[in-house]
């Protein structure tokens, strides 16, 4: 089995409260869990459950309370260990217009590299690479905010790309885009992952984008509920509804058809399976 890269083991976190003596629950409660490397991790769960939280914890945007979070074998916790550890996971958040800080796509693409110290050449190579990676090379002296909101998400994408990390986790990347933007980016994220082998850990409440993932994570109330494959999942639809998460549309059409009497499996994700399952029952 590879490697992990992040480990969470028995973690902790609780947010401080604007007022004083009220203590607020934890955000993260004994919570557990390894990343792989390699792996395309999508993480669900309801507003609230913790997901934004674990991934602030994973590069040391937080620190926890109680517990370690380790990563490539470095605590968080170490300062000394800090600017490698956001070198080997990066984060990208829902808005993009949070992280783009430049007036050109190409000056902002090269900020992060920048400020490591990289020299200029390799910079240029890191630019032009990224850009090419999430397909917006040809767009590499536009300005960010003339952009659409999917291209400009791409840029950030990339932006995170240069500083070459081999984790990258996104959180809710898609949740402001349009379908086609939506597209666009999982397109460009499936190819970091498979194509450059990086880590993806992906936050988002898109059950068919979970569906594209190789190992679904699901929390609730701030701690772990469920880890195992889509198929593993999403065939536990009473579970998964019972947090209040929907269950992607050919599972509930699935379910719709089992409950009328049409023997079909229980681990169908896409159309394509659906329909292959009733041809085999008709011609059985």
């Amino acid at each position: 089995m590879a490697e992990s890269i992040i480990e969470f083991n028995n973690v902790t976190f609780r947010y401080e409260s604007d007022e004083e003596g009220v203590t607020l629950p934890p955000a993260v409660s004994d919570f557990s869990l390894k990343i792989y490397e390699g792996e395309f991790v999508a993480v669900l769960g309801h507003n609230g459950s913790g997901k934004s939280t674990l991934a602030k914890l994973a590069n040391g945007l937080l620190l926890p309370e109680s517990g370690t979070v380790t990563v490539s074998g470095m605590d968080t916790k170490d300062e000394e260990k800090d600017i490698e550890i956001k070198q080997t996971v990066g984060v990208v958040f829902q808005n993009p217009d949070n992280q783009i800080v430049a007036t050109i796509v190409e000056e902002d693409v090269a900020f992060g590299p920048e400020n490591l110290g990289i020299e200029p050449s390799e910079i240029r190579r890191r630019v032009d690479d990224s850009l090419k990676i999430v397909g917006m090379y040809k767009y590499r002296r536009h300005e960010p905010h003339k952009l659409s909101g999917g291209q400009k998400q791409r840029v950030a994408i990339a932006g995170i790309i240069a500083m070459e990390p081999r984790c990258i986790i996104l959180d809710e990347p898609t949740a402001m885009l349009d379908p086609v933007g939506r597209r666009d980016v999982m397109k460009a994220i499936k190819r970091l992952n498979k194509e450059l082998n990086i880590t993806v850990v992906y936050i988002t409440h898109y059950m068919e984008e979970a569906c594209e993932a190789d190992r679904i994570v699901v929390m609730d109330d701030a701690r772990l509920l469920m880890d195992g494959t889509p198929r593993e999942v999403f065939s536990n639809t009473e579970k998964i509804r019972s947090i209040g998460l929907d269950v992607p549309q050919t599972c509930s059409l699935a379910e719709m058809l089992r409950k009328d009497g049409i023997r079909l499996k229980n681990d169908l994700l896409s159309i394509d399976e659906l329909v292959e399952n009733i041809d085999d029952i008709l011609k059985g």
